[in-house]
């Protein structure tokens, strides 16, 4: 009997563990997680804002202290007038002014015409205003030599006219060695290079003089070269202080051959083919209302180092015909102002 009532109770225990075992008791649900917001993306300040401003771009291959201070002066002046907020930044070389032109640390700046021509080959800039540089927006080349060179002039002082075609004039240089004033100067390299060439005649192998007066120096003395080229209609280095100072006669040693016409643009105001309208609307018209004052010239003339007396709206047409001649010249651009 008590087997029998052990037996029982131990099938009940295990009746009870059985039926006691087999439910789960669910775990109540704790909070469901947030999903994080999305970290909002800062959009870049507007153009002419205090967070990014209106950059133009100056050229001081010397580091000039006193053309960083009129840059900076002529910034901070429009950015007063035009509500946009503008600094300068001046490079020491023209390919550098180029490279932030790409990257797009420059909106806008003032450029040479070899400077700009490579710069719209990579399309970076769109021209806005021309300079007045010594009473002419637009300068050209003479063909120098020395009086006793055995050449002809076909250049009349008294008249400053031509009297005789290129063809005529030039002629004589055939095969001559000229003197240059550098692989990259407009008016004392690729425009006369690139006359002769259209005509037909070759030159020997020239030296590089590095500036217009000291070729005219060069050509003073003899023996350095047959002729040479320098920059016309916009002054004439015969005339400067830097060889008359030494060299009285320097006119009456070194004549004129030929004079080209006018057909190199001054120094120019472009932008960035991406910047808006109403920006360069604005400071065109400041720039155009400051030239209108003597201060504003004088502001503009320390700013550049570079002689402004005018401005005037231009297009990229105005540089066709000298293209011609970078062309014809063979000038390597990119060697010269590429990085």
């Amino acid at each position: 009997m008590r087997r029998i009532c052990a037996w029982l109770i131990i099938t009940a225990a295990l009746l009870s563990a059985c039926s006691t075992g087999g439910e789960v008791t669910p775990t109540p649900p704790g909070p469901v997680p947030e999903t994080p917001a999305p970290t909002p993306t800062s959009l870049p300040a507007p153009l002419g804002s205090a967070d990014n401003p209106l950059v133009i771009g100056f050229v001081s291959i010397d580091g000039d202290p006193n053309l960083q201070d009129a840059a900076r002066e002529l910034a901070v002046r429009l950015t007063v007038q035009t509500g946009y907020a503008v600094s300068a930044q001046v490079y020491p070389s023209h390919p550098e002014l180029i490279a932030a032109l790409r990257a797009g640390d420059a909106h806008a700046a003032w450029l040479q015409p070899l400077t700009y021509i490579y710069a719209t080959q990579q399309n970076l800039v769109e021209v806005a205003l021309l300079t007045n540089h010594f009473g002419t927006y637009y300068y050209g080349t003479q063909f120098l030599a020395n009086v006793e060179s055995g050449y002809t002039s076909y250049f009349d002082p008294a008249s400053n006219q031509n009297t005789s075609d290129a063809q005529t004039a030039l002629a004589q240089l055939d095969g001559a060695r000229p003197c240059w004033v550098s692989p990259d100067s407009i008016s004392g390299y690729v425009l006369p290079y690139g006359i002769l060439h259209e005509l037909g005649m070759g030159v020997a192998d020239g030296a590089y003089i590095n500036s217009s007066t000291g070729l005219v120096r060069a050509l003073y003395i003899k023996g350095i070269c047959d002729f040479g080229a320098t920059f016309a209609l916009s002054g004439d280095p015969r005339t400067s202080t830097a060889v008359t100072d030494d060299l009285p006669d320097v006119l009456d040693r070194v004549m004129v051959i030929w004079r080209s016409e006018a057909v190199i643009p001054s120094l120019n105001f472009s932008y960035l083919a991406n910047i808006p309208a109403a920006a360069r609307e604005a400071l065109n018209a400041r720039l155009m209302e400051l030239v209108g004052t003597a201060e504003g010239r004088d502001l503009l003339t320390r700013a550049l180092d570079y002689d402004v007396q005018d401005l005037r709206v231009v297009d990229d047409s105005v540089y066709d015909p000298l293209r011609g001649a970078v062309q014809r010249a063979r000038v390597p651009l990119q060697d010269t102002l590429g990085q």
